[in-house]
């Protein structure tokens, strides 16, 4: 594994990068504690957020080659050079942008003619926008530029590919975890609004060995937990069991097509879509419990700990089939439900429905009783066969089916 993503290394995020024979780490992304720097600096004027830590790590960056998405691309171009008579590999290759913050050289910005001259100002608040139209346009320019210099480091990557011959018996995959709101429904960011469809629909592209089924596209649902069962079968491995996702190739073939999706965050709303409709499901209480976690490692999220006064309500026992009947910790802890505007009604439960088809932008909710009933079948379908316990109905609203 190549990459850049510090949350690998961090309290909460720890032992992924483990499973792989070998990785390297490009330091100096986002907040990554990499430049040290013991008194604290004067920041400049900014909007929205610019931290102690990537102010540091930004005096580290001043030519393209010192980010780390680049140096994490060049790797990948020298693994595939040093590697180029091997046979049976693979590589993962994680380029954290283009992430927040939207800061890149002014090489790449300048490509889409930012005049914008107030406080520095490329790395919004996961928060509604309170910003003037100008600076909305800069944040867009910003990320337009950064999305621009990967752009340029994936496509010499690909240049590799092209001159070792490597198209022809390698499965390629080309995907991401999630996209980002740039001020659309009057939001920055992610985490604190409904999963609207700039954030959970992502790209997949995929190039084939022997370059199969080139120039076509596919409108079957897929998942990013179909990426391991796809790479286990072109090594022709079985699956473990218990796996919910589908091999990607099986369903290129005509195969394993699903009738819909579950998808959200933890402790948040309950979203489905079949391809065309989205139904998003909310918590029925705004502090949108009850709600627990399962796990093994009580780490309560990103480089914290679950809080001590919560230990003497902690339970253990065996809750799931899926974890090979290891014993997990259930940790009681809180949730929240998307975040409305203050010119919305009060919390309501605000279950919402779009026509994706009709509506891309999900500007304007339906109502169909029908539908919204075959959803709420649908949702207790796949959180029976995800071993849901029995406060996930409750906190949604939905009867245990026993």
């Amino acid at each position: 594994m190549l990459t850049d993503h510090y949350h690998y290394y961090e309290l909460g995020g720890e032992n992924y990068h483990t499973a792989f024979n070998t990785w390297d780490f490009h330091r100096g992304q986002e907040n990554d504690w990499w430049a040290s720097h013991v008194d604290r600096m004067a920041l400049p004027d900014h909007l929205g957020q610019l931290s102690q830590q990537n102010f540091a790590n930004r005096k580290r960056q001043q030519k393209e080659e010192d980010f780390s998405g680049p140096k994490t691309a060049q790797a990948a171009i020298e693994w595939l050079e040093n590697n180029k008579e091997a046979d049976n590999w693979f590589l993962q290759v994680e380029i954290f942008d283009p992430h927040e913050p939207f800061y890149c050289t002014d090489k790449y910005r300048e490509m889409y003619n930012d005049s914008y001259d107030g406080p520095i100002f490329d790395w919004p608040s996961y928060d509604e926008v309170h910003e003037s139209p100008e600076a909305i346009e800069h944040i867009r320019k910003c990320y337009a530029g950064l999305l621009t210099m990967t752009d340029h480091w994936v496509g010499k990557i690909c240049d590799r590919l092209d001159s070792l011959g490597l198209w022809d018996d390698t499965l390629i995959v080309f995907t991401t975890d999630h996209g980002t709101m740039l001020a659309e429904h009057d939001y920055w960011m992610k985490n604190i609004m409904p999963l609207y469809n700039e954030i959970v629909r992502i790209p997949l592209i995929m190039s084939l060995p022997g370059n199969a089924q080139a120039g076509t596209r596919n409108d079957a649902l897929t998942q990013t937990i179909d990426l391991m069962p796809t790479f286990l079968d072109h090594f022709d491995c079985p699956l473990p069991p218990h796996v919910q996702g589908q091999s990607i190739l099986r369903t290129l073939e005509g195969h394993s097509e699903r009738e819909d999706v579950i998808f959200g965050y933890f402790g948040m709303a309950m979203n489905i879509t079949d391809g065309r409709y989205v139904y998003m499901r909310n918590p029925v209480n705004e502090d949108a419990g009850p709600l627990y976690a399962y796990t093994a490692m009580p780490t309560g999220g990103l480089k914290t700990w679950y809080p001590r006064e919560v230990y003497d309500k902690v339970e253990m026992g065996r809750y799931y089939g899926h974890t090979y009947n290891l014993p997990l910790y259930k940790i009681p802890t809180t949730g929240k439900v998307p975040k409305h505007h203050p010119d919305e009604a009060s919390y309501a439960g605000r279950n919402q429905m779009f026509d994706i088809l009709e509506d891309p932008a999900q500007n304007h909710p339906m109502h169909d009783t029908a539908r919204e009933s075959r959803f709420i079948e649908r949702i207790t379908h796949h959180l029976k066969s995800c071993e849901a316990q029995t406060e996930q109905y409750t906190r949604l609203g939905i009867s245990y089916p026993g």
